[in-house]
């Protein structure tokens, strides 16, 4: 049954890719864990997760528990191995200016390895490509948005790592559509090339990573900088229920430059079983090809409420200002969401969102519906 199980789930989710495997950064105090690391390969969390991860899903995150091992098992990997699989579909449905959009796609079937050789590791992740709509994106049927190598004697302490991946830099939540996201270059396929090292314990963490864009396809319409990111993380309270980062970038392009300095924070609260998250992000871009500069602002501020285990109610408000010295410039937007894990290896996320451009037009909304599974 596990193994007819498996082979239906492929069946119908595995195709193009829209969707990121990144971390939940509503797990890393509500399940009792204080870094992302613990439950991921990566030292700064997202992407495939390790055996306890695995187990986590199961006994922490699902409300009705389940085998999470991969392959429920019936194959365990090696030590010096790590595999997996992300698969996801969705509906979506858009109203802007024009008629409702209706959409049933594909979102994301990415294939993750892992392969370690003493302190050394290799990572890669596969999978194919495709959007809601023709874009750059799908000009390529397949692609690889992470491949990195990476020296980490322990699980704690100093690490070293070079590739492809989303830098260590704000909150690191899977909704790439978040303005801290999309709007600071973060985007979907936007990963860029890294050479990054830091050191994590478990009170604190820091980042420093070298980043470039190579301009090619893969990469969407993201900005095309080579520059400094800085990331730090503290946490503290008497049980570890608050986490507090700083952060720090500075990015030089053929047409622009642009500095950000911003922070984020997370706050516990166990016995209401509410979680508090917020990113706040300025910034000033600087045309080269003009004596003008523009000051920005991002921001995201969300609860996350735990009414049982494998339930999440979400609700969150953001803003974007491309120049803070023009008045109605700024989009805004409100998120609800429902995020249910009834099993371990399976979610199922449904979301709203509506979108408002300064006094300009109406507002837009969306609403989503996806289906979550992992191998």
């Amino acid at each position: 049954m596990q193994l007819r199980s498996i082979f239906l789930t492929v069946a119908i989710l595995v195709a193009g890719a829209d969707g990121t495997a990144d971390a939940y950064p509503e797990f890393q105090l509500s399940t009792g864990n204080g870094r992302c690391s613990l439950c991921h390969i990566s030292p700064t969390g997202g992407g495939l997760i390790n055996d306890y991860g695995r187990s986590e899903s199961s006994a922490s995150i699902s409300q009705f528990g389940g085998n999470g091992d991969f392959l429920y098992g019936v194959y365990k990997e090696p030590e010096w191995m790590k595999l997996g699989v992300d698969l996801r579909g969705a509906f979506l449905a858009k109203q802007e200016v024009d008629d409702p959009e209706y959409y049933l796609f594909p979102m994301q079937g990415d294939t993750y390895g892992w392969f370690r050789a003493g302190d050394w590791s290799l990572y890669s992740s596969v999978g194919p490509q495709a959007n809601v709509r023709e874009s750059d994106l799908t000009k390529h049927s397949f692609g690889s948005r992470e491949y990195w190598v990476m020296w980490r004697p322990k699980t704690t302490g100093y690490y070293a790592r070079a590739g492809r991946f989303m830098m260590p830099y704000g909150l690191r939540a899977p909704d790439h559509r978040m303005y801290v996201r999309r709007d600071l270059g973060l985007g979907i396929w936007e990963e860029t090339y890294n050479l990054s090292a830091g050191r994590v314990e478990d009170e604190w963490e820091a980042h420093a990573t070298a980043y470039t864009r190579v301009p090619d396809s893969l990469q969407g319409n993201g900005m095309r900088q080579t520059g400094l990111a800085l990331l730090g993380e503290k946490r503290m309270g008497a049980d570890e229920n608050m986490a507090v980062g700083v952060q720090g970038r500075a990015g030089f392009g053929d047409e622009d430059r642009l500095y950000l300095l911003g922070g984020t924070g997370k706050y516990w609260l166990a016995p209401q079983k509410l979680l508090f998250m917020g990113e706040l992000d300025l910034g000033y871009q600087d045309f080269t090809f003009g004596p003008a500069g523009r000051p920005q602002l991002a921001t995201w501020l969300g609860a996350r409420y735990f009414p049982l285990q494998g339930l999440m109610l979400g609700a969150a408000l953001e803003r974007f200002d491309e120049d803070l010295s023009v008045k109605n410039l700024a989009r805004d937007a409100a998120t609800i969401s429902v995020q249910y894990f009834p099993w371990a290896k399976w979610e199922l996320l449904t979301f709203g969102k509506v979108e408002f451009q300064g006094d300009h037009g109406d507002a837009s909304t969306s609403a989503m519906v996806q289906l979550h599974y992992y191998l």
